[in-house]
């Protein structure tokens, strides 16, 4: 078995969009001014002879290129696993995708689409649009400023100071959102749904099946209300004007001139509006 790392560097400004694909490979992206570089840190499996000549081959011909701009990364030859890190300029695209690995990114401004099976996603300082996907994996984004598009099957999701439209499904990983600003739109199977944030004029609608829904809105609130469980109970801390209020449904307006909309539906959780 041998370890090792390879570099390479290409000219500041050349490099518009990278793509990686890995198995079960680790992978980092950072946006930076200047030259780009990945690195590539490798473990070669095998004994004597042949690790030696799996090493060789790496190290000549590792699996990095480059043409018209597009910067191509992985996957790992036979015999060898792979970890990429790679510094990119922050107007650069992002696609990943890999299987088991966790994948890190920061600092772009144009979109990023990462797809990976159980690794995790953390995201942080993308002004960009944002596709994620994960089987198992874990979400987390912090500071992120474009649209959001996220799904994971069992693993949760955390958002601190979110700005702009969130859309975010999950089928039994809870969700959680802190700061959030913009049209959001959250669909669980059995997760817990948390949600701290403001609303002017835009629309959040959450539903669940069988989690629990907690919302903190700060105030002032002007808004149209809609809450809905099957099975569970409903607590609102803010007064206001009901239309409809009957066992596990309650519909109404808060504020004068209402223009933003919340719309809440589970199966058999709980829904909580309050204060911060």
């Amino acid at each position: 078995m041998k370890r090792g790392s390879v570099v390479r560097e290409f000219p500041a400004g050349e490099v518009l969009r990278a793509e990686v694909v890995g198995g079960a490979s680790d992978i980092a992206l950072h946006a930076e001014e200047g030259k780009a570089r990945v690195e590539v840190h490798y473990i070669v499996h095998g004994w004597g002879s042949l690790a030696e000549a799996r090493e060789r081959e790496l190290l000549a011909n590792p699996p990095v290129y480059f043409l018209d701009g597009t910067l191509r990364v992985g996957p790992e030859p036979e015999g060898v696993d792979l970890d990429y890190v790679l510094f990119l300029p922050p107007e650069a695209e992002v696609e990943v995708e890999v299987g088991s690995g966790d994948v890190q990114a920061s600092g772009f401004s144009k979109s990023v689409r990462i797809r990976t099976g159980s690794g995790d996603i953390d995201l942080t300082r993308i002004s960009g649009e944002i596709h994620v996907r994960c089987g198992s994996g874990d979400i987390r984004l912090h500071q992120v400023f474009g649209a959001v598009f996220a799904c994971t099957g069992s693993g949760d999701l955390d958002g601190r100071e979110l700005k702009g439209h969130i859309d975010v499904e999950t089928g039994s990983g809870d969700v959680s959102l802190r700061d959030a600003e913009g049209d959001l739109r959250i669909l669980t199977g059995s997760g817990d749904v948390e949600v701290e944030g403001i609303l002017t004029e835009e629309t959040w609608r959450i539903r669940t099946g069988s989690g629990d829904v907690h919302l903190a809105l700060a105030e002032p609130l002007e808004a149209e209300i809609l809450l809905r469980t099957e099975f569970g109970d409903i607590d609102c801390e803010f007064s206001l004007s009901a239309e409809e209020v009957r066992e596990g449904r309650l519909k109404g307006r808060i504020g004068e001139k209402p223009k933003a909309r919340v719309w809440v539906e589970t199966a058999a959780g709980d829904i909580t509006l309050a204060k911060p």
